[in-house]
């Protein structure tokens, strides 16, 4: 007579919905206070790249993040069951949502920390060049000279000064394009033209071309 197998018949335990429902909802609880903590962090880390401290400004977000195992109880999340991976994936979630909110107050419309860019100098006649070139007027006379400046906000005003005279030109705009083009200006000699372009903002940038 054959023996009756007495190993007893595994079962799958039950699922838990309620409490499975309560662990999804602590979870996602956490993950809003996370990036709710990202909002102060963000303005904090901008208030210091505004004040010249942008170094001092990203160590200070993530010293912001290295908070939330003391943000966490005051807000009443139960912290006594994370593992390494979850403190991973908040810090993860932190990260990627600081930098986002950093970098969006960074930019225009909320703070404009560009400077404009001169993107080259020409004149009739005589080609165009980048900063810092040449367009080889080796004799006195009268040119037009025309900048192309561009800026994230906007362009508000281009000067050019002529080294070997120490006159100032300010350059006309032309509505509805980047283009700034000038009166004449007289180049006694062959000598620098100093370009400076400044945006809305005040910040400005210079050049020189050899004319």
């Amino acid at each position: 007579m054959a023996k009756r197998d007495k190993t007893p018949e595994w079962k799958p335990p039950e699922f838990d919905e309620v409490e499975f429902m309560h662990k999804e909802m602590r979870a996602a609880k956490a993950t809003l206070l996370v990036v709710l903590w990202t909002v102060p962090s963000a303005l904090l880390s901008f208030g210091l790249t505004v004040a010249g401290a942008a170094i001092v400004a990203f160590f200070a977000g993530i010293g912001m993040m290295f908070l939330l195992k003391w943000i966490f109880p005051i807000l009443k999340v139960d912290i006594s069951e994370y593992k390494r991976k979850d403190w991973l994936g908040h810090g993860v979630t932190f990260f990627f949502s600081w930098l986002a909110f950093w970098i969006l107050l960074l930019n225009p419309p909320f703070a404009d920390l560009t400077s404009p860019v001169i993107l080259g100098v020409s004149s009739p006649n005589f080609g165009s060049t980048a900063c810092w070139g040449s367009l080889n007027i080796t004799t006195p006379r009268s040119i037009i000279l025309n900048v192309t400046a561009s800026d994230n906000v906007a362009v508000s005003a281009v000067t050019v000064t002529i080294a070997i005279t120490g006159a100032t030109t300010d350059l006309t705009h032309v509505p509805g394009t980047l283009l700034w083009q000038s009166t004449p200006v007289s180049v006694p000699n062959q000598t620098t033209a100093t370009i400076r372009a400044v945006d809305t903002s005040g910040h400005s940038t210079t050049c020189d071309v050899l004319l």
